[in-house]
């Protein structure tokens, strides 16, 4: 199933999440994801993902419970699905802290470039 979710900028890329969010997956999941890009379009969103729902917020609004700090152009590939966020990630290109463990569920509440 190819996806529609097709932004342009890495900022819509993050402001969009909630397009392809699967309020199914999220079944009892609480997660706070802080996205701290930089490069050519620099900027931090905080994404809440709580009882089924995900928020979108311009911003570092709350503690998060796993960071992701990457170039603005390596998130928009991924968002994008030309290129896989696992292999960037193996490959060193971007960095994940907090619950690292959470991000193994990112691709299924958020299946981005499918």
């Amino acid at each position: 199933m190819a996806s529609t979710f097709q932004p342009t900028t890495a900022s819509a890329a993050v402001d969009g999440l909630h397009q392809v969010f699967d309020p199914a997956a999220a079944e009892g999941v609480e997660a706070t994801i802080l996205f701290d890009l930089g490069g050519r379009e620099p900027g931090q969103w905080t994404v809440v993902v709580r009882d089924s729902t995900c928020r979108v917020m311009k911003g570092r609004t709350m503690e998060p419970t796993v960071t992701l700090t990457m170039d603005s152009d390596l998130w928009l590939a991924i968002a994008r699905g030309e290129k896989s966020g696992r292999d960037a990630f193996m490959n060193g290109e971007y960095q994940v802290s907090g619950d690292v463990m959470f991000m193994m569920r990112f691709g299924k509440l958020f299946p981005v470039g499918g």
